[in-house]
């Protein structure tokens, strides 16, 4: 695992030739944890190195195929999506070269928390507030790479060093979720309700704040409640968490955005929906691949538009969305072929005949006249925690931990209203109400958002069931998922890393 876990170190050498001291070393030419983390300075290019690597993850579309075996997303079987098919046909093997880009970034993302974590302390001429300002940052980081990995690959290794080890085993995802929620508890007492500068725009944090800390931390006590560990003891620590988010969103600035389809319009860049959020500009001068967000605007346009094609919606999935602004701002209503206005068709008039996500595609280099898009890179916003998971997180850990009450009542119905749709249907069981956010949260957040229906499906042990009901027009699944033995819940670890490592 030497390319994600060996420490990262700047060398600036000067040689004088045919001199004695040509190999006498100069410490002071030497950038290393011993002399970098002094100062405030020194914590800020810390953290911007943090946020280079989580916004690789989340531009593109390679790590999110892992979700593909949900029933919200499928995608054709040819050409370069083969990769993609894999995961959405239950035949993806640790040579799935798609999945690596989750990987890497994500344990990229670690060793630089790792070494922030490890050495901020030493920042003895930056004041307390800033280091553990940057600190709360790289524990909220760590943390949500983590919760990413294990809920993708299972059982992982957990590192929390950066020193290079061949034979590292896998951590169990109890071990893996006991520091997850160790580095969140942490982030929660170390980061600020707000920021100021550069950190702040249009009003919006960029930088996560404790409000993001404890919406995280309900996502993390909520899953834990389901498969694998089945802590339903949880439920009640999710509830309780998110209700601190919801009784203070005032304090964070959080709101549910007045229309759905506002998230998606380029407009939408900063809005109080986002909880954290992963922050693109394409304007950036010179080429900074992790400042450009590859979702937006071709990765999901139609080929029939000249688009990339990465995904689409599956066909039951799409029949069973109820129908009003959200269906309407999530999917594509209409589609000009070869991007002709004159020639428009429905989904069952393209190439694939299947109804294409909408959101992302609303950007600067989108024509909303003709669909044509004039750059294949944009600087849309990628919502990694909005506020409507946090009413629906309160309103299932609520009822499963007590009883459906009012307030699970009111939580879900925030979201429901402003989907269009009416009140959600009164005096429903426990198991009926959970069922019931479940689907919501599949519509709320179908196609590519981290908040992805293939997590809630994991872990509520209910994958088959969902590939059940799949339309006969879709790609034939290769193999079965079973809800008894878990097969194919969790995707293979990269060969290169168990070549690299026996253990793994």
């Amino acid at each position: 695992m030497k390319k994600y876990f060996a420490i990262a170190g700047i060398v600036i050498m000067g040689m004088s030739s045919c001199s004695k001291d040509f190999l006498k070393e100069d410490p002071k030419g030497n950038l290393t944890t011993e002399n970098f983390y002094k100062t405030t300075n020194d914590l800020n290019m810390a953290t911007i190195a943090l946020y280079t690597q989580i916004n690789g993850a989340f531009n593109q579309s390679a790590g999110f195929s892992t979700l593909w075996g949900g029933d919200d997303m499928t995608v054709a079987r040819a050409g370069n999506k083969i990769s993609y098919s894999d995961f959405d046909t239950y035949q993806a093997t640790s040579s799935n070269d798609r999945m690596t880009n989750w990987w890497s970034y994500f344990y990229s993302t670690i060793k630089s928390c790792n070494a922030l974590i490890n050495n901020y302390k030493n920042a003895t001429q930056a004041s307390e507030d800033d280091r553990n300002h940057a600190a709360g940052q790289a524990y909220f980081l760590r943390a949500l790479s983590y919760f990413f990995l294990t809920r993708t690959w299972g059982e992982v290794p957990l590192v929390t060093d950066n020193t290079v080890d061949y034979t590292r085993t896998k951590a169990e995802p109890a071990d893996i979720y006991a520091l997850i929620l160790s580095d969140l508890q942490n982030a929660e007492t170390m980061l600020p309700d707000g920021w100021d500068g550069t950190r702040k725009q249009n009003g919006v944090d960029i930088p996560p704040t404790r409000g993001s800390a404890k919406a995280l931390l309900a996502n993390v006590y909520l899953t834990m409640a389901g498969w694998p560990l089945k802590q339903t003891d949880k439920y009640a620590l999710a509830a309780a968490k998110a209700k601190e988010v919801i009784d203070n969103k005032a304090t964070w600035g959080y709101e549910l955005a007045t229309n759905f389809i506002d998230l998606w319009q380029k407009s939408g860049k900063f809005n109080h929906e986002t909880v954290f959020g992963c922050y693109y500009n394409v304007n950036v001068s010179g080429w900074a691949w992790e400042n450009y967000n590859m979702l937006t605007p071709n990765a999901y346009a139609p080929d029939d538009e000249g688009g990339w094609g990465d995904g689409y919606g599956e066909i039951n999935f799409y029949k069973k969305f109820p129908a009003g602004p959200r269906k309407n701002a999530t999917y594509q209503s209409v589609y000009y072929i070869n991007n002709v206005v004159s020639d428009s068709v429905d989904y069952t008039g393209t190439l694939h005949k299947h109804p294409y996500f909408f959101k992302f595609r609303d950007d600067d280099a989108f024509n909303p006249v003709n669909h044509v898009n004039s750059n294949w890179i944009g600087s849309h916003t990628v919502f990694v925690i909005r506020y409507a998971e946090v009413l629906l997180t309160y309103a299932e850990a609520q009822a499963m931990s007590s009883t459906p009450d009012a307030t699970a009542y009111s939580a879900i119905n925030a979201v429901r209203n402003r989907a269009g749709l009416a009140d959600l249907q009164a005096g429903l069981s426990q198991t009926a109400f959970r069922d019931s956010v479940i689907a919501e949260r599949g519509w709320e957040f179908a196609g590519v958002e981290p908040a992805a229906r293939w997590y809630d499906l994991i872990r509520t042990e209910t994958v088959a069931k969902a590939n059940s009901d799949r339309d006969a027009s879709e790609e034939v699944l290769k193999n079965i998922p079973s809800d008894e033995t878990h097969t194919f819940y969790w995707a293979p670890i990269p060969i290169g890393d168990q070549q690299l490592n026996s253990n793994l």
